[in-house]
């Protein structure tokens, strides 16, 4: 299974598929709306309303870029709030899906360290959890975080990974946030559950960023099972998961 839904090699433009240039650093904005069970079909991703955010400047640029992508993936963000109906004052979850020990595989657990939380204040409504792969846990994120959303009363999920890409220039540089949920591992391996709406029965939101290749889409000599990453992928990493908390602290600040 693919990751990012603009890689699934079906002809979008039928389905909605738009991109624009957003005017500045070489960044582009695409869009796609999967609202019938036809659609989804067709691409093979659950039905939602998907963004990818695509900035191959991402590195060794001033702070204006820094903001200047926070604003554009915020003011989407605040859209999918609204297409969903959430409220800030309610109980969030986030999680963090993926290895912490493995870089490219750490933006999930990188992004939760950053988010910010008030443990020992009684309004505290934002709760954070890593629960770590299924390969080195033998649970399932969704049971985990099945568990949480009933135990805490959670209004909302978000979700955090990497993920992995068909195109060696968007290792690094490219975001995909929606409001379908995700299925952890689901490009690599078969033992993941979706985690969405339709599962928890709350919103669930994903953001995430490629930071991974398979080698068999470089080289056909290569095999598919193998994954690789670039070497200033810790770099890369950080800045994401620094720009990608810094928008929902923002965002559910009072």
């Amino acid at each position: 299974m693919l990751d990012l839904v603009d890689e699934c090699g079906k002809d979008l433009k039928n389905c909605g598929y738009e991109s624009i240039d957003l005017g500045k650093y070489n960044a582009t904005c695409s869009k796609l709306f999967i609202d019938s069970d036809g659609k989804s079909k067709k691409v093979g991703f659950d039905k939602g309303h998907y963004y990818i955010l695509t900035a191959p400047l991402v590195l060794g640029l001033p702070d204006e870029h820094f903001n200047f992508l926070k604003s554009e993936i915020k003011k989407r963000l605040k859209l999918l709030f609204k297409l969903n109906k959430i409220d800030k004052n309610k109980n969030f979850l986030f999680v963090g899906i993926g290895n912490p020990k493995i870089i490219s595989d750490s933006f999930g657990s990188r992004v939760i360290d950053k988010i910010e939380i008030k443990p020992f204040q009684e309004e505290n409504n934002i709760f954070k959890i890593s629960p770590n792969t299924f390969s080195n846990t033998g649970i399932n994120a969704y049971e985990i975080v099945k568990l949480l959303v009933e135990a805490f009363d959670i209004s909302v999920v978000v979700l955090f990974d990497a993920l992995v890409t068909t195109n060696l220039i968007r290792l690094g540089t490219s975001l995909q946030f929606n409001d379908a949920g995700l299925t952890p591992g689901s490009a690599v391996n078969k033992f993941g559950m979706a985690i969405n709406k339709e599962t928890l029965g709350v919103p669930c939101l994903s953001v995430g960023a490629p930071f991974m290749i398979s080698a068999g889409d470089i080289s056909k000599k290569c095999s598919s099972d193998l994954i690789l990453a670039e070497k200033d992928v810790e770099e890369k990493v950080e800045y994401l998961s620094s720009l990608v908390a810094e928008i929902f602290n923002e965002l559910l600040e009072n």
